[in-house]
């Protein structure tokens, strides 16, 4: 069987010893002419190995940032994403194309199952659960998803999108996929393409986790319209509620096998009388109370923001102000931040990498109502009832706005601009608010 070549791509951050063991699973890969293995470094830790090309992913420190490097080192005509908490079979780029790929598939997803010798509760429940199920991605009811964890992308495809969204805590795979998705190429399952995956060894680790991915989801809610996130307590209420269905007809069961013996003393070969097998036991009580605990985690990452932590921004002198951000070429210059509103379909990867952007779609709930607390409680509060400040049928609530009030505030002396029509109103409202001047269209 003939396939086209493959660059594999594992983003890793960790120590020298988790380098090595990740180093290893790539070289546990079987490869034909024109593969090449990219490990993309996002810690500084992983040797030099032979086989082995470590690019070293500067900047940013989060998968995306490094998949989108080790993507840039890459060659194949195809990019297969691996996570380094995973372990390939030997044979998964033949895998992937047993089954031959149409030209409009942009991206073909493999399965994820839970790697053997699970010991602690955590790593228990999350092979129980199979939260990377790939069939239930594949049947998401908002659009098929995948996880970047075992992800094959056509290069065309992944140049056409511009690669992964960075600067996010989360979901920036499923938001690859359902953009993919929609530029017009299909998302494919591969079963057969199997990797192991080690889940969270601990319950603190697993609670992180999920509250990061319900910001995710989160975010993805108020990026894609019509899209809205199952709460984790409802998924939680359904398996007490079938766990004690469980319970409930093993004990009609016993109480029906105890009976008929004492009825009649009748026995099987056995000894004993036959009775009907009884239902699949219920599940470990802890796993119930896990759902539990990570439901309430989950309610708390909904409110969340979807930025990781990271340095605020130097003083800047001007903030640029958007809609969607960037669309074009757009070089870092000392003392300028930019206030955008949200994030293009596509990605322009020519823009400065350096340039300091703050996205009004990645703030949660809570840093939203934090922060209009304080601006009614503190100056320029007495503003928000000015005249001035009156807003437009479509423009963004100051509950939106608030956080970038904050931020622009901590800016004295910096000037407001916008950079599209669309924007001229936000960057009225925002210059208004903070005290800022605002430079008018045509200012230099």
């Amino acid at each position: 069987m003939s396939r086209p070549a493959v660059s594999v791509v594992m983003p890793f951050a960790g120590s020298a010893a988790h380098a090595r063991a990740a180093l290893g699973a790539l070289l546990a890969l079987e490869l034909r002419d024109g593969d090449e293995l990219i490990l993309a470094d996002n810690s500084g830790t992983a040797p030099p190995t032979a086989g082995v090309r470590v690019v070293l992913a500067r900047g940013e420190r989060s998968p995306a940032h490094a998949r989108n490097a080790g993507a840039d080192h890459a060659s194949g005509e195809w990019i297969l994403f691996l996570d380094a908490d995973c372990r390939p079979r030997p044979g998964l780029l033949d895998a992937y194309f047993a089954t031959p790929v149409e030209p409009g598939v942009g991206a073909l997803a493999g399965s994820v199952v839970a790697a053997a010798g699970a010991t602690t509760l955590a790593a228990r429940y999350g092979a129980a659960r199979n939260f990377l199920s790939l069939d239930a991605h594949l049947a998401h009811p908002y659009r098929p998803r995948a996880v970047a964890a075992n992800l094959l992308v056509r290069r065309a495809a992944f140049e056409e999108l511009g690669g992964f969204f960075e600067g996010l805590r989360a979901a920036e795979d499923t938001d690859f996929a359902w953009r993919l998705q929609e530029a017009g190429r299909r998302l494919e399952g591969r079963p057969d393409a199997v990797v192991e995956h080690h889940y969270r060894a601990s319950i603190p680790e697993l609670r992180r986790q999920w509250r990061g991915y319900a910001a995710g989801r989160a975010w993805l809610a108020r990026r894609y319209h019509g899209f809205a996130p199952e709460p984790a307590v409802a998924r939680a209420a359904r398996r007490v509620l079938a766990a004690r269905r469980v319970l409930g007809a093993r004990r009609v069961l016993a109480r029906g096998a105890s009976g008929a013996r004492g009825a009649s003393g009748s026995r099987g070969a056995s000894g004993a009388r036959d009775a009907p097998n009884p239902p699949n036991p219920p599940e470990p009580r802890a796993f119930l109370a896990l759902d539990a605990v990570l439901a309430l985690d989950e309610l708390v990452g909904f409110a969340l923001s979807n930025r990781p932590g990271r340095d605020p921004a130097p003083p800047a002198a001007l903030v640029l102000v958007a809609d969607r951000f960037p669309t074009g070429p757009a070089s870092a210059a000392h003392g300028v931040r930019v206030e955008a509103a949200r994030r293009p379909d596509v990605i322009d990867r020519r823009a400065g990498p350096s340039l300091h952007v703050d996205y009004r779609e990645d703030e949660g709930i809570a840093a939203r109502v934090w922060a209009l607390a304080r601006l009614v409680i503190h100056p320029p509060a007495r503003r928000l009832g000015g005249k001035r400040y009156s807003q437009g049928r479509f423009s963004p609530s100051l509950l939106d706005l608030a956080p970038a009030v904050l931020r622009l505030a901590r800016d004295p002396g910096a000037r407001v601009r916008s950079l599209d029509p669309e924007s001229a109103e936000t960057a009225r409202r925002l210059a208004v608010l903070a005290g800022a001047p605002l430079d008018e269209p045509g200012d230099a």
